[in-house]
């Protein structure tokens, strides 16, 4: 996920002096007792600036105006001003509207499983918001589903084969909501799956040049506009990294360079050209990048693309994605997630109970995990060294261990027989969850219902 930036303080001197600007009109710099119109007199009504003849004379000296059709331009059946059409060549085509996605993320199954057994062994009750927490504090852990939902809005067709879909790369998993910069990203970044790509060192172009192209965006010096590779370093270059812009956008935003220095760096990067030859063939031919791309296009492309509506991807490596759309989404369900982990939690449930975990809430409302099964006992049933403990833990929840003794036996040492009187019943007492021992030391007797008598007093 994007990760804060800090910015860094200007100099002092600086500072001040962006202080000390006073970006306000000269009157208002001026003493408020001092008014600007004191010298002011009036005159005439159609009278000119100074030093300016009047209106009329001057309309005297120029001449006649042409006549012009006063008379308003023609309107509408409503009213409305008839415009001329505007061409189609410059409408813009509407945005489409943004795809019904829903997005939680899931725990992945391998670090579930550790987690599961350092809970068994643990033998405490952990807070399930908490361990949702450390689940998203690592991506690693993680993994996210993302889903086209069904919504009953005219403007969204229905999903289906001619339904709005989303696309994944399988050799990459990276996810995209439109076909053309799903293929485009395949070709640009795994054309090596098919080709060995080598570098070779050639002649400088021969010939002067008066300029050549540069892209704004990233600086690169693409060469003349009438170069026979031009055109195909300016493809390369937008389906590598500008395939979210329209090819007319990507041309505007092309530049004419005239700098000699620059004209010459860019003979001495011409001279670098790269072949490809095709992998598992003898004796190869040396290919150019659009031969290559039309081979892979035809043999490989079309089994690297998947489309559906449903996709679990890992959640390391999507915030690296190509496709904006998706990334800010998760982006958002992420933020989301971090303050509240409801999709983590709602996935952790179901989980946990068929990993043979039981899930139990205390007073606060706060859902917890725990290997044994709370099970409360009454006092009153109980032989007297458990119902010491029992009556004491209802009385004081919460409390740990050391206040636990300090109650029933104070003053004791910790080897004294009578501290073993104690913790004896109570390490039975939690093997059989009568009662429940929290993450941070603390202890509760659970209630019907499979609620604690209290929540822990360290919960935070």
């Amino acid at each position: 996920m994007d990760e804060p930036i800090s910015n860094s303080g200007a100099p002092s001197e600086v500072h001040d002096l962006l202080l000390n600007l006073n970006f306000v009109p000269q009157w208002a710099r001026q003493s408020p007792q001092e008014n600007p119109y004191a010298r002011h007199e009036p005159r005439e009504r159609y009278a000119g600036r100074e030093g300016r003849a009047p209106r009329d004379q001057r309309e005297q000296r120029r001449g006649p105006r042409p006549e012009r059709d006063r008379r308003p331009p023609p309107r509408g059946e409503r009213g409305a001003p008839r415009f001329a059409p505007r061409p189609a060549s410059d409408r813009r085509p509407a945005p489409p509207p943004p795809l019904p996605l829903t997005i939680a993320f899931i725990p992945e199954r391998e670090r579930l499983a550790a987690l599961v057994h350092d809970l068994h062994v643990a033998r405490r009750a952990w807070s399930l918001a908490d361990i949702a927490h450390r689940f998203l504090a690592n991506l690693n852990a993680c993994l996210i589903k993302i889903e086209l939902r069904q919504e009953r809005n005219a403007r969204v067709p229905n999903l289906g084969k001619n339904g709005p879909q989303l696309f994944q790369c399988l050799e990459c998993q990276a996810l995209f909501s439109n076909p053309a910069a799903a293929e485009a990203h395949a070709v640009t970044r795994h054309l090596d799956k098919m080709f060995q790509i080598e570098d070779l060192t050639t002649e400088p172009p021969a010939g002067s040049f008066a300029c050549i192209m540069r892209c704004r965006m990233s600086g690169e010096l693409l060469g003349p506009p009438n170069h026979h590779g031009y055109q195909e370093k300016m493809m390369a270059l937008y389906r590598e990294r500008y395939a979210h812009l329209s090819v007319d956008d990507y041309r505007n935003s092309m530049e004419t360079v005239r700098d000699p220095a620059l004209i010459e760096k860019w003979k001495e990067e011409a001279r670098k050209q790269t072949v490809y030859k095709q992998k598992g063939v003898e004796n190869p031919p040396a290919l150019k990048r659009t031969e290559a791309e039309a081979q892979f296009r035809e043999k490989m492309l079309p089994g690297m693309i998947h489309r559906g509506h449903r996709f679990i991807v890992a959640a390391r490596g999507t915030q690296n994605w190509e496709d904006d759309m998706l990334r800010r989404a998760i982006h958002d369900t992420w933020q989301r997630e971090s303050r509240f982990p409801a999709s983590l939690m709602f996935a952790l449930r179901p989980a946990f109970k068929h990993m043979h975990l039981h899930l139990f809430k205390v007073g606060g409302g706060v859902t917890f995990v725990t290997p044994i099964h709370p099970h409360p006992l009454p006092a009153e049933h109980a032989v007297p060294s458990i119902r010491g403990v029992l009556e004491f833990l209802h009385a004081h929840p919460g409390c740990t261990r050391q206040q636990l003794l300090e109650g029933l036996q104070p003053g004791a040492t910790t080897e004294a027989p009578e501290v073993v009187a104690v913790l004896n019943p109570l390490r039975w007492l939690i093997d059989r969850g009568h009662v429940i021992e929290f993450f941070n030391g603390t202890l509760a007797v659970p209630m019907s219902g499979t609620r604690a008598d209290s929540p822990p007093s360290a919960q935070a």
